[in-house]
C-alpha cells in the first residue's frame, strides 16, 4: 500500500505537491501525531506509517533526545533508524539544557522543512508537553531570577526533594500533576517561576498559548490495560537484562550524575540510586515497573483531554503493521489525508 499525492493532470512536480499541502485546510499545514502510553508500540508502528506515507519521523521523547541514554529510553533500534529518518533522537549532550521551547523550535523547523519536500510531518512520541507545544504553540518562556535560584538552593539544604516537591504542589497543583516526585528539575522550575513572578507555570503557559497553526491529527495507540501492563513489565525485564545498569555506570564514568535532567528520568534515577547504595538491587525491577505503570496512567489521562484525539484500541496479538493499516483506514485519517490531497493508492 503506497501513499501518493493527488494532483491535477500534468502537475506532478514537488513544487506542485508543496503548493497543494500549503493550500489545504485554509492554508493550515498538516501535522500527524502518533502517540500512546509508554510500551504501547509507537516506535515500530510509527516507522511503518512513515514508510507508507513516504515521510520522516520527528521524535517527541524527552529522554531519547539525549545522547548516550539509549537502553533505558528505548531508543529506536538501528534497523528502524535505517529504514526511516528520525529527527531529534540523540542530538543533545546529557548536561545541556533542552526544554519544551527547545523542542518546539526544532520540531517546527523540521516540520516545515518536510512540508517543503511535499511530505506530511509525522511526530511520534509520548512526552505530552512536547506535543502540546507543537499543537498549540508557545510564546515566550517563564524566567527564574538568580536570587530565587539561590533561595531554592538554600531550601534544598534544609529539606529533601519530597519537601520541595510538596512546596511546588502547593504553589501549582495543576502543573505538578505532570511532574514525578523525583524530578528535581521540573520541581525547581515550578517553584522558581512562582517565587519569581507570583504566577504559576499553569497560568504562564495558558497566557502564552497562540492560535494553532496546524491542522493536527492526534492518534493514540490504546492497548487494553492488562496488555499494557504486561508490555511494561516485559520491557523493564528486557532493558534490565540488556545491561541498563551498566549503561548508568558507564554514564557515571563519563562524569554524569543525577543532577542532569535525563538521569532523573523514569528508571534511570532508580538505577542511579541503587548504584549509590540508596536502593536495594533486588527492589529495582519492582520500583521501575510500578513507576512506569503510574506514568502510563498519567499519559492516558492527559491524552483523553486532547480535543479530537482519535484512540485506536488494539488487541494483544496485533502486529505494528496491522495497527498501522487500521490507522490509515480509519475514517478520521482518510478525511485528514484527503484534506491535504493525499490518498492511499
Amino acid at each position: 500500500m503506497k501513499l501518493g499525492m493527488m494532483a491535477p493532470k500534468g502537475a506532478g512536480s514537488k513544487a506542485n505537491k508543496r503548493s497543494q499541502l500549503n493550500m489545504a485546510d485554509k492554508l493550515k499545514p498538516p501535522l500527524l501525531i502518533l502517540t500512546g502510553p509508554t510500551a504501547c508500540g509507537k516506535s515500530d508502528t510509527g516507522v511503518i506509517l512513515a514508510e507508507k506515507l513516504e515521510t520522516e519521523i520527528i521524535s517527541a521523547d524527552s529522554v531519547q533526545v539525549y545522547k548516550h541514554f539509549d537502553i533505558g529510553s528505548a531508543k529506536p533500534s538501528q534497523e528502524l533508524l535505517r529504514r526511516v529518518k528520525h529527527h531529534l533522537v540523540g542530538i543533545v549532550e546529557p548536561n545541556d539544557e533542552f526544554n519544551v521551547m527547545s523542542f518546539k523550535n526544532r520540531a517546527s523547523k523540521v516540520a516545515h522543512e518536510l512540508l517543503m519536500k511535499g511530505k506530511i510531518p509525522l511526530v511520534v512520541g509520548g512526552t505530552g508537553l512536547y506535543l502540546k507545544s507543537l499543537m498549540e504553540g508557545l510564546s515566550g518562556g517563564a524566567k527564574i531570577s538568580e536570587a530565587v535560584e539561590r533561595e531554592i538552593d538554600k531550601i534544598y539544604e534544609k529539606e529533601d526533594q519530597a519537601g520541595v516537591y510538596k512546596r511546588a504542589c502547593e504553589a501549582d497543583p495543576e502543573w505538578m500533576l505532570k511532574v514525578h516526585p523525583n524530578d528535581t528539575f521540573r520541581t525547581r522550575r515550578a517553584l522558581g517561576v512562582f517565587m519569581t513572578s507570583g504566577k504559576t507555570l499553569t497560568q504562564t503557559f495558558k497566557n502564552n498559548v497562540q492560535e494553532n497553526l496546524w491542522d493536527t491529527m492526534f492518534i493514540v495507540i490504546d492497548p487494553p490495560r492488562a496488555e499494557l501492563y504486561r508490555r511494561i513489565e516485559e520491557r523493564a525485564d528486557k532493558t534490565l537484562n540488556a545491561e541498563w545498569r551498566n549503561e548508568v555506570i558507564r554514564l557515571k564514568g563519563m562524569g554524569y550524575n543525577d543532577e542532569i535532567k535525563p538521569m532523573r528520568s523514569l528508571g534511570y534515577k532508580t538505577i542511579y540510586d541503587e548504584t549509590e547504595g540508596r536502593v536495594s538491587k533486588d527492589d529495582v525491577p519492582r520500583l521501575i515497573k510500578k513507576a512506569t505503570k503510574a506514568f502510563a496512567r498519567r499519559q492516558l489521562t492527559w491524552f483523553r483531554k486532547v480535543h479530537n484525539a482519535v484512540f485506536i484500541p488494539t488487541s494483544p496479538n496485533e502486529t505494528p503493521g496491522e495497527i498501522a493499516n487500521r490507522i490509515l483506514n480509519h475514517n478520521e485519517t482518510r478525511n485528514f489525508l484527503s484534506r491535504h490531497n493525499t490518498v492511499i493508492s
